[in-house]
């Protein structure tokens, strides 16, 4: 049973570290257009 929680435990870790990347690059892709909607002011 131990081994199983490891398990679930690292797969947590797993999916939380791709979501913060999804998340990073999508945070990425936003920026450009606030830059350019300060630009325009």
């Amino acid at each position: 049973m131990n081994r199983l929680i490891e398990l679930t435990g690292w797969i947590v870790l797993v999916v939380s570290a791709i979501l913060l990347g999804v998340a990073s690059h999508i945070d990425n892709y936003q920026p450009p257009e606030q830059s350019a909607s300060v630009q325009h002011k």
